[in-house]
């Protein structure tokens, strides 16, 4: 689940300075709201304002009021979550006598469909499952877990089931962070199969009524479920046993050869239908028509860590922080080949020339036949480059520590075209994202940051902007991320790059979570139909760019920034900043700096709470 909205607080706009805005609506909701303490923007475009007299919403191209319930006074705005591809939102309240009620509305009508004001839930999370035709609301109400089935058909609550007690946990749980570590799977039977720290639930999926439950000693580490043998597999964390279990009643029907000589990694399926167990010792194949290993022995290398499938074979990867291996492994168990990696290999990917990683020493290809590096030279990161794609050229662009490099990913050749690059306040710890931007080069950016690279290797721009206030939290670091994975090292960067090189890499040029660049076109993501066959009704349909606000849009970057001047008082404002040139095409100026507006890149416009009760929309 993301959260696809920007949101801030803004105070005061004030046009000046030879830049011009088109206004195109301004409405005054003093009157109606008193103060607004926050402005969102719902999935189907409307615009969300909580205010001390209840909550509204406005259409988003003539500032009309849509609805409006006076009941909902001083929303926080932290509890606002909207459903991913759905015109609905939640939302908690909380009157001045009573309990916390959490609220499902419908952003089109204001109709509430789902409220807890009668069971005293609070929701968390959810998982949205259009082909079941249900969204599942993980609940939560002391320091109770709940389940909740919300029909997409009818939306309406289906049923809810307890999930036991979790002491210490709930309340320190944020809206967004799932409680549920494994699944949800669903069987042959279409009942749910879920795991939740060291317990496993199988749930029916029509009542909602436990059919049965296990208990482990220690945490879960892996429970995958098999549909070709209608078998759920369970591994324990430092186990040396993996079980099998019955999905249907939760009877142990474990054959007695499958046992492990280490811990317990991982379980996971490979694209023959086979489980790939890794353990601490080896990996092996299970065969789900009998659950028992293919191999007579396990495949064993060093500080084994994981196995990826792949039509070449098997490659196993061993991490370490100073050394480790990656082997490519037959159908058969034996050793294809086998290479030493210098250094933490911190990622790892195959590509159409063989298997690609990055370590902390060195990175480089090793080819499917012999393992042997396909560059003719090591290019050592010192962090985790910032990563693009070049759709003209058709390669990865690839820039770190002042220098730029493009990678052909069929043919596998790198080649340096840009050095001693200087950023202005860009440290090798910077964590750099990278944009493609048609015709003209490669952005690099941070939240305050913008500078653009030719495709020559020439800095054709760079600039930074002191923020207005201090930012947190905007991009994860690489250091964070291996922190949590038991790893000491001194690895920075941005972890989007990892992801965003894990797709390229898988010949995955245009993501759907990547809103950035200009080959993006609209696309249907959700939608509610009534009717039989060819005479369907729309309900709604939701699309994939309504619901994405955000401050990168496809020709410039929103930066909010701080003004210093010797002749007058500090001042703060919205820049927006033309990719290409680097020219601040537009200014918004303000008092407060902890600026507040939405984004809507499809209409676009910009929102802004002013004064805390006018709310306006500007082209740009």
């Amino acid at each position: 689940m993301k959260k696809i909205y920007l949101l801030f607080v803004l105070a005061f706009l004030n046009l000046a300075y030879g830049y011009t805005q088109e206004k195109l609506w301004e409405v005054n909701l003093k009157e109606t709201l008193y103060e607004v303490g926050w402005i969102m923007q719902s999935n189907d475009g409307l615009i969300i304002a909580s205010g001390a007299k209840g909550l509204l919403a406005m259409d988003n191209t003539s500032g009309v009021i849509k609805w409006h319930n006076e009941e909902l006074k001083g929303i926080d705005k932290n509890s606002f979550l909207t459903i991913d591809g759905l015109p609905l939102f939640y939302i908690e309240y909380t009157p001045l006598a009573g309990k916390t009620r959490g609220m499902i509305i419908n952003s089109s009508t204001g109709d509430v469909v789902y409220d807890t004001k009668d069971d005293g839930y609070r929701i968390k999370n959810f998982t949205l499952l259009p082909d079941n035709g249900i969204i599942l609301f993980e609940l939560t109400k002391d320091s109770e877990r709940y389940l909740m089935s919300f029909s997409l058909k009818t939306w309406k609550k289906l049923w809810v089931t307890p999930l036991g007690e979790s002491s210490g946990f709930i309340k320190s749980l944020v809206s967004g962070k799932s409680f549920i570590d494994h699944g949800p799977y669903f069987t042959k039977e279409n009942n749910l199969i879920l795991g939740i720290k060291n317990e496993i639930f199988a749930i029916n999926g029509s009542n909602g009524g436990v059919m049965w439950d296990h208990e482990t000693d220690k945490k879960i580490k892996a429970l995958v479920y098999s549909a070709n043998n209608n078998s759920l597999y369970l591994g324990i964390k430092k186990s040396k046993k993996l079980t099998v279990l019955n999905p249907t009643d939760g009877t142990d029907i474990t054959p007695g050869k499958l046992k492990l000589r280490g811990t317990l990694i991982d379980v996971r399926p490979d694209e023959a239908n086979n489980l790939i167990l890794v353990e601490t010792e080896g990996f092996n194949i299970i065969d789900p028509s009998t659950n028992e290993f293919k191999w007579k022995k396990s495949f064993k290398i060093e500080y084994l860590d994981e196995v990826i499938p792949h039509e070449k074979g098997l490659i196993a990867i061993g991490k370490d922080e100073k050394d480790g291996t990656i082997s490519l492994v037959d159908g058969e168990g034996k050793k294809i080949w086998s290479s030493k990696v210098k250094g933490y290999a911190y990622y790892v990917t195959p590509t159409d020339k063989g298997v690609m990683y990055v370590s902390t020493e060195r990175s480089n290809i090793l080819d499917y036949e012999k393992g042997k590096d396909v560059w003719d030279r090591d290019v050592k990161f010192k962090s985790i480059p910032a990563v693009t794609y070049d759709e003209k050229e058709s390669k990865v662009i690839l820039f770190e520590n002042k220098k730029g490099y493009k990678f052909d990913l069929a043919s596998g050749k790198i080649d340096l075209f840009a050095e001693d690059i200087v950023l202005e306040n860009v440290k090798r710890k910077t964590p750099l994202l990278a944009e493609y931007v048609k015709d003209a080069g490669y952005l690099l950016y941070t939240g305050q940051h913008i500078s653009l690279l030719s495709p020559s290797g020439e800095v054709k721009h760079t600039k930074y902007y002191e923020p207005a206030s201090s930012l947190k939290g905007l991009i994860g670091l690489a250091e964070v991320g291996l922190a949590v994975a038991g790893v000491d090292l001194d690895i920075s960067g941005a972890l989007e790059n990892i992801d965003q090189l894990s797709a390229l890499s898988n010949g995955v040029v245009q993501r759907s979570q990547d809103q950035t660049d200009g080959t993006t076109t609209e696309s249907m993501v959700a939608g509610l139909y009534v009717g039989d066959g060819q005479n369907m009704t729309p309900v709604f349909e939701i699309t994939k760019q309504r619901y994405s606000n955000s401050k990168n849009v496809k020709n410039h970057k929103f930066i909010v920034t701080k003004i210093k001047s010797d002749t007058a008082p500090t001042k703060h404002s919205i820049y927006m900043i033309n990719k290409t040139s680097g020219a601040i095409d537009k200014q918004i100026d303000l008092l407060d700096k902890t600026p507040n507006y939405v984004i809507d890149e499809i209409d676009n416009v910009i929102f802004i709470n002013e004064k805390n009760h006018l709310i306006s929309s500007y082209k740009f």
